[in-house]
């Protein structure tokens, strides 16, 4: 019994997998909560965003405002590779788990983001809602496979 549930498992993994090579869009780890900031220093953040796109020209990223002083976001051709959300109590700053091979240098972004920010201890985080990263988020990273060289960006 305990060998078809093993099976199931990992079928069901399979499906995931392939589920994911399929999409455009990369897999979405769970985001990294951070203490909450003034709205000056929100805007500051969100400008060092905005340079390190305008600082590659036709590299493929693009800054997206989903709401002003709330929330931003990078994209590599139109798919979500780093983002910062602001809510009422805390931040949220997420990178997919293919930005290492879709937008290497979308890394250094998010290192500079994130040594400007005071993360949340754990019972914060899980207070805040802030979910754990998942093990599925690993595996799903270790076979998502290469990224197609036409969608990657910064690579010039």
């Amino acid at each position: 019994m305990t060998s078809h549930r093993w099976a199931a498992t990992a079928l069901c993994l399979v499906a995931v997998v392939a589920a994911q090579a399929q999409w455009s869009s990369p897999p979405v780890p769970s985001p990294i909560g951070f203490q909450s900031i003034n709205d000056d220093r929100f805007s500051q953040l969100r400008r060092q965003a905005m340079q390190f796109v305008e600082s590659r020209p036709r590299q493929g990223f693009q800054f997206v405002e989903r709401h002003r002083d709330a929330e931003f976001q990078v994209h590599c051709r139109d798919v979500p590779v780093l983002w910062l959300e602001r809510r009422s109590q805390h931040l949220l700053l997420g990178v997919s788990l293919d930005a290492e091979q879709r937008a290497p240098a979308v890394l250094q972004l998010r290192a500079l983001l994130q040594w400007q920010l005071q993360p949340l201890g754990h019972l914060e985080q899980v207070l805040a809602g802030v979910p754990e990263p998942v093990l599925l988020d690993r595996v799903l990273q270790m076979f998502a496979g290469e990224v197609p060289e036409g969608v990657r960006c910064g690579m010039q």
